[in-house]
């Protein structure tokens, strides 16, 4: 009944999206009009000699445009699995907008996560995106990542999602209180406040203390990154295009690039219109951080140096601000290009306006440039024009086939994310099973459960009342 009900859950679907042999052979001229109706926009397709699929890379020119012109040099990138018949893995490479919102540069689907793939993925990435100053990569601890990293982008910096390693770290060493501490370390924005952290964990775990400093902290760490990694310290922006496209991951090739493009197409509709309409000279997000920051300043006392530079104090610390250069010795406003408490109390001395100290990343302008290209719609095949030469390129179903068995339809859980609640069957009380229970059992009575108070056990050899089976006289009495 199981094969039957999956055959028939791909036979819907084949006649909703199409099979996937037909829509790979589909695909070189979906390429073409994509490009042709949102021109800019950078495809690249790759098969073998024999014609089989390799690896199909899309990333849209609003896409491209906007993070080149309004987002903070900042790219996650992930891989997940593929859900479909011949499965294979989606590459994503994911930025940050200045309302925390996540921005899709490109995506990019081959057989596996490998050097070749993500080496051909990079490539293409950097095609479409040129040279980035300052870039940064944040990404889990994959082999394959750095190694093409470090080769197709040597002038990057690469760093790892600071969630990922410490679950390794609860992993490797069965205990959470070092990845919390770890964490703390990696979130620091002063050598300071790192050194303290680490400190407590070198005394608290030493093992879990070298295996945090073999990994490096220039790649885990904020305040030891050579470049800015501003706000951004895990993939998660990475993770939630996967977790949207849950659904999308088992349908064919083609019919997953235009699922994508038109949710594209939505959320740049939907967040330009959202852009505009902000009452702020900030992002929403931006100015939630500005006013929660401006509430600590009036505790703060403020001294001037001079017309630029002031020393703030509070609860017997000592910072000194530069107006001019944006920079506190707290470390947060150079790092982050936004005003940190200790300098938005600075600014309240100067009467100086907060939008002022903060980076064009935040501000509503920029937002609504990043959203200010449409993405252009696809239509249906059977109206496409598409020159001979294309038309009549040949396409095969890669050589790659999913595993047997039913596909997960989410992420592996960590151990460390798993909550559950041990309980007995027997008398229903957590913290128990029912091989070691001494309750009473539950009796169900219509909607209501009840634990009898006279209950004691009956023998099922003698019928006696107060012991069992397992314990009774009789038990190896011959049967006449």
């Amino acid at each position: 009944m199981y094969s039957k009900a999956h055959y028939a859950l791909q036979y819907a679907l084949s006649l909703s999206y199409g099979t996937h042999e037909e829509t790979f052979q589909l695909l070189q001229s979906f390429a073409y009009i994509l490009e042709q109706q949102n021109p800019g926009t950078i495809t690249d397709l790759q098969c073998a000699d024999d014609g089989k699929f390799l690896y199909f890379f899309m990333s849209l020119w609003s896409s491209i445009r906007g993070f080149r012109r309004c987002m903070r040099p900042v790219i996650a990138v992930d891989g997940t699995h593929l859900k479909g018949r011949f499965g294979g893995t989606m590459f994503v490479a994911t930025a940050q907008d200045g309302n925390e919102q996540v921005y899709p540069i490109a995506f990019g689907y081959g057989d596996s996560e490998n050097n070749n793939s993500w080496e051909w993925f990079l490539e293409c990435l950097r095609g479409a995106l040129g040279h980035i100053d300052d870039l940064v990569f944040i990404s889990d601890r994959h082999a394959s990542i750095e190694a093409g990293i470090s080769k197709v982008f040597p002038y990057a910096t690469h760093t790892i999602c600071c969630w990922h390693f410490g679950e390794n770290m609860k992993k490797r060493f069965h205990r959470k209180d070092v990845a919390d501490i770890m964490d703390s370390a990696a979130r620091s924005y002063s050598e300071i406040q790192y050194d303290r952290h680490m400190e407590e964990l070198r005394k608290l775990h030493k093992g879990a203390y070298d295996y945090a400093i073999d990994a490096g902290p220039h790649k885990w760490s904020r305040v030891h990154c050579p470049q800015r990694r501003y706000r951004l310290m895990t993939t998660n922006v990475a993770e939630c295009i996967n977790s949207c496209l849950k659904f999308a991951r088992q349908l064919p090739l083609m019919t997953l690039a235009e699922f994508i493009r038109n949710m594209l197409q939505k959320w740049f509709h939907d967040r330009h219109t959202v852009a505009q309409s902000m009452r702020h000279r900030l992002t929403d997000a931006a100015h939630g951080v500005i006013q929660k920051r401006v509430e600590k300043c009036n505790y703060m006392t403020v001294n001037a140096v001079d017309w630029n530079i002031f020393s703030v104090k509070h609860k017997g610390k000592q910072w000194t601000v530069n107006l001019a250069r944006k920079t506190c010795t707290c470390n947060k406003f150079q790092m982050d290009f936004l005003p940190c408490s200790h300098a938005l109390a600075a600014a309240r001395e100067r009467n100086l306006d907060f939008t002022s100290l903060c980076a064009d990343y935040y501000k509503r302008e920029t937002l609504i440039d990043a959203y200010s290209v449409p993405i252009m719609p696809v239509s249906h095949p059977s109206s496409w024009v598409v020159p001979s030469d294309i038309a009549a390129g040949v396409v095969l179903n890669p050589k790659t086939k999913r595993q047997s068995g039913r596909p997960m339809e989410g992420r592996h859980v960590s151990s460390s994310e798993r909550t559950t609640t041990q309980s007995c069957r027997r008398c229903g009380q957590p913290g128990h099973n029912s091989r070691r229970c001494s309750n009473p059992p539950m009796v169900n009575e219509g909607p209501r459960t009840i634990v009898p108070d006279d209950y004691r056990r009956k023998c099922s050899i003698c019928h006696t009342i107060g012991h069992n089976k397992q314990t009774c006289p009789q038990k190896d009495t011959p049967v006449e």
